[in-house]
């Protein structure tokens, strides 16, 4: 253990050299000849202890004990008065400034020893008991976060007990499919509490690590928005995204990891916004240093906000902004925690900007490596050419449009079959190519497409147009060709397909 410090202040050399003699085979000592170096070197050094003249020039020792008790870094340090005046008046003076003990002069060296001791023990005690408080607040929490994984754990098996046996008795086939489809939602619910529970365990014991490959940044952050979108649709929520045109579009990093931090701000903020609120993804480039690029992404709302005290335990183990049985949001409170190991990791950081009432913004930077592949750099140029992308969900319009960033290809977007129909025909000859998703209110993908082949000019004959779906089985691949389409492409959309896609008919 390293020693206990004492700075001994004094303007009488004899006294300096006396103290350091007494003192320096148990503490390393620091010593000042006036009240100015003192005060620099205790504010340099944060000595454990300080023994202080009163009488000195320029600055005496009342003046520098009053300045050191109004720095904040130096209030906590023990001061013991060195001083030959035995009036009363003066100790008085010194301890109603904040001193915490005397030794007059001239000292006893037994003295001197068992002054400073004391004061050591009573640091060492405040030490232990705020060590013991911690340890106490842990043990709390833990036990608040244990049992409310408890209870989020038996929550979804309840259901997967409860649906298991209503499929086996039932012998009606649709009330079989709905149980199981719950079956499999709490199913997925339940895997994703254990992920949490064991990337908690492997925080604990420094055994998390990442797994860095070359992966779609876009395409990742698709794919993680539209694993989140079912759920802001439920509550009506909005979801933008906004990816700078400056991120490569391929980097090397661990895109598991990094989509596992989007996916749960993003899942936190539909958690905590209200119905029909707003929630806005951004990523952007900070920098890039010999291949290292460093992003910067940000996920806000406009929920609930959170107070300055709850900011203060987000992202420490085993604490939630909320606790105890009355908290109003379900959750185990763990990815939060998971997520600030996983950024620190990727050499980032993460922190929040929020009030009660006016929403967050959770914000973090991460380091990733510029990834090989890179479509720009490879001749991917699609300049002057102009693409309609038809679907009725904006945050989809969104991503491809993001996808595309950089290639030069203009885009115009169309919510729905009607739209996409009314666009063309208003200017027959303005798009070399249409994405049309299949699934839409007011007019269809299908319907659309028949009603564009059957406009009687020559570019509705030759326009290729590409169904965007996830159903991808062979009787709905037969029904957009039987419309007049010329391709189709499945969704999650997979930068690679489309780009071939845009070559094929635009090149």
């Amino acid at each position: 253990m390293d020693k206990y410090s004492v700075l001994v202040v004094d303007n009488d050399k004899t006294n300096i050299i006396s103290l350091t003699h007494i003192l320096s085979p148990e503490y390393t000592i620091y010593a000042a000849k006036n009240g100015r170096v003192g005060i620099e070197l205790a504010i340099h050094y944060l000595p454990d202890v300080i023994l202080l003249d009163i009488l000195m020039p320029e600055i005496d020792g009342y003046e520098v004990l009053s300045l050191l008790k109004n720095y904040d870094i130096t209030r906590h340090i023990p001061i013991i008065f060195l001083t030959g005046l035995n009036k009363t008046d003066n100790e008085e003076r010194g301890l109603a400034l904040g001193a915490s003990d005397y030794i007059t002069k001239p000292f006893s060296s037994a003295v001197v020893k068992l002054r400073i001791k004391n004061q050591i023990k009573i640091i060492e005690q405040r030490i232990t008991e705020k060590e013991l408080w911690q340890v106490n607040a842990e043990n709390k929490a833990k036990s608040e976060i244990l049992s409310n994984m408890s209870h989020e754990m038996r929550t979804p098996m309840n259901a997967i007990i409860g649906m298991t046996n209503i499929a086996i008795k039932s012998d009606d086939t649709d009330q079989k499919n709905q149980a199981l489809k719950k079956i499999g939602d709490a199913s997925a619910h339940l895997l994703s509490i254990i992920n949490d529970v064991l990337d908690m365990a492997k925080i604990d014991t420094n055994r998390l690590e990442l797994v860095p490959m070359e992966f779609n940044f876009g395409r990742m952050l698709q794919t993680v928005t539209e694993s989140i979108i079912f759920l802001a649709d439920e509550k009506q929520q909005q979801i933008t995204m906004n990816i700078d045109t400056a991120i490569p579009y391929f980097l090397m990093g661990d895109d598991q990891r990094l989509a596992q931090v989007v996916h749960n701000l993003l899942s936190n903020a539909v958690k905590f916004s209200p119905r029909g609120g707003n929630i806005c993804l951004e990523a952007s480039f900070v920098g890039e240093t010999d291949g290292n690029c460093e992003l910067r992404i940000e996920v806000s709302d406009n929920g609930i906000g959170i107070s300055n005290e709850q900011q203060e335990k987000l992202f420490h183990a085993f604490t939630q902004a909320q606790s105890g049985k009355s908290r109003e949001y379900s959750g185990a409170g763990l990815g939060l925690v998971i997520s600030r190991n996983i950024i620190e990791l990727m050499g980032g950081r993460i922190w929040v900007e929020s009030e009660p009432g006016k929403g967050s913004r959770f914000i973090f930077t991460v380091k990733v490596q510029r990834g090989k592949n890179d479509p720009v750099s490879h001749g991917v140029e699609f300049t002057g050419k102009n693409l309609l992308v038809v679907d009725d969900i904006e945050i989809n319009r969104e991503i491809f449009m993001a996808l595309l960033e950089g290639t030069g290809v203009l885009i115009d977007c169309a919510e729905n079959g009607i739209e996409a129909l009314d666009l063309i025909t208003r200017e027959p000859e303005k798009y070399d190519m249409v994405f049309m998703d299949i699934q839409m209110p007011k007019m269809d993908g299908i319907e659309a497409t028949r009603r564009i082949r059957a406009i009687e000019a020559a570019f509705s004959k030759d326009i290729p147009i590409i169904a965007m779906t996830a159903n991808v089985n062979k009787d709905d691949k037969d029904a957009c060709y039987e419309a007049g389409m010329n391709g189709h492409i499945g969704k999650p959309l997979e930068i690679d397909l489309v780009l071939e896609t845009l070559r094929k008919y635009l090149c």
